[in-house]
């Protein structure tokens, strides 16, 4: 499975079974999560705990049960060097993460959690923050596929529709209708400039949304091949 084929084939799980995930398997996902924080200035941590990855940290929403692993999604709690705020970077990172464990075969779900600086066995620095994780492992039962948006919801054509728009938009917008989001919310929007090559994302009003921008962005990026178009710089 590659990525592109993981972004139709993710879907959350929250129950998982009692099997270990086999070292080759966790190198892996390391070795990503090395790359990840070396270029989203990040602080990612990869965790496996016998009985709750979670450390007894509370979730946000939803029930899980028997997370023996997860990736908390740890960093500096600044812009970086492209303006992007903690939580698109952990977004757009974390993400990139979950595919990747799809691609070796495990499930994963999305999650926050509450009081991470007093519970869990990350390590949280002075002046990091957690705005969340990512569960994973061989999954008990499959997921189920998400609610999306149509694609007239999350993009829209400055000279033009989304109809006359070139190809690599429409694919764009196919993959971001494949998103993971809070509550499936999906509090994004993409806009093709007049210029026909410039996108402008924005995160809408909502739970989590700059969260759910950086996914929403790398979504865009696979399906549309980020050499097809630049995003619009930061104001």
């Amino acid at each position: 499975m590659n990525v592109q084929e993981a972004m139709a084939a993710r879907h959350a799980v929250r129950d998982y079974a009692d099997s270990p995930v086999d070292e080759g398997t966790l190198l892996a996902l390391r070795e990503a999560i090395e790359r990840a924080n070396e270029e989203g200035d990040l602080n990612i941590q990869l965790i496996h705990d016998e009985t709750d990855a979670f450390g007894g940290c509370p979730t946000h929403y939803g029930r899980f049960k028997g997370v023996r692993y997860c990736i908390a999604l740890i960093g500096p709690d600044a812009a970086d060097r492209c303006g992007r705020g903690l939580d698109e970077r952990v977004g757009y990172y974390g993400e990139s993460l979950a595919l990747k464990a799809v691609t070796l075969g495990l499930s994963t779900s999305w999650v926050v959690l509450h009081d991470t600086e007093t519970h869990g066995t990350w390590r949280i620095a002075d002046g990091e923050r957690m705005p969340a994780a990512i569960a994973f492992g061989h999954g008990a039962r499959e997921g189920r596929p998400h609610r999306s948006k149509p694609a007239e919801l999350l993009g829209a054509v400055e000279s033009g529709t989304l109809e006359t728009a070139p190809d690599w938009f429409a694919h764009g917008l196919a993959a971001v209708q494949l998103a993971p989001s809070a509550l499936g919310k999906q509090p994004f929007r993409f806009t093709l400039l007049a210029d026909g090559h410039t996108v402008r994302a924005e995160a809408l009003e909502g739970l989590q949304s700059e969260i759910c921008l950086g996914i929403a962005k790398l979504h865009f990026e696979l399906g549309a091949g980020a050499g097809n178009f630049a995003w619009q710089a930061r104001g």
